[in-house]
């Protein structure tokens, strides 16, 4: 899910969920947004065994525990792609 100061203050209410296909590894989702911070995580919890993934370089590429990634009050969809576990992307528009 999404969690952050951009929508949910860190998890004062529960994450933002997006939606998994099984069969192409990849989650996918349309939210509104704020001003803010904001990362994915597995389970609602960044702590292990639970994954949270942020975006070091503002590049498109996640990585475990990666940087918040910031974003400007808007509705966007996402498309986290896992399909190559080594390397997982994701796409704001």
């Amino acid at each position: 899910g999404i969690v952050g100061s951009a929508y949910n203050d860190w998890g004062a209410t529960p994450d933002f969920m997006l939606e998994y296909d099984q069969y192409s590894d990849v989650f996918r989702g349309i939210v509104t947004l704020l001003d803010g911070e904001m990362k994915f995580r597995m389970n609602n919890s960044c702590n292990a065994p639970d994954k949270n993934y942020g975006d070091n370089g503002a590049d498109g590429t996640l990585e475990e525990g990666g940087a918040n990634i910031f974003t400007t009050a808007g509705t966007y969809s996402f498309v986290l792609d896992f399909s190559d576990p080594a390397n997982p992307t994701y796409t704001k528009n």
